[in-house]
């Protein structure tokens, strides 16, 4: 039995996931559902310390610092 689920995602996930299924005749309920299997059964395999978020949220302060460094990096070591 299948059970139908709204959610709002970003343009360019849109754009890529119309992209993909139009080059390879994927149709999106099935790339939706495939890709949500996935990473579903990677967050359950994979030790919780190891997942690293695709997104990272900064403080202001914290996104100035970042881009200070990134303008003025470190010597390397």
């Amino acid at each position: 039995m299948s059970k139908q689920i709204s959610a709002y995602i970003s343009n360019e996930t849109q754009e890529n996931m119309e992209h993909y299924s139009a080059t390879y005749g994927v149709k999106k309920g099935f790339l939706i559902e495939n890709a949500l299997d996935h990473y579903l059964q990677a967050l359950y395999e994979i030790p919780e310390e190891f997942i690293i978020p695709s997104k990272l949220v900064l403080s202001d302060k914290s996104f100035q610092m970042a881009m200070d460094m990134i303008g003025n990096p470190p010597e390397s070591t």
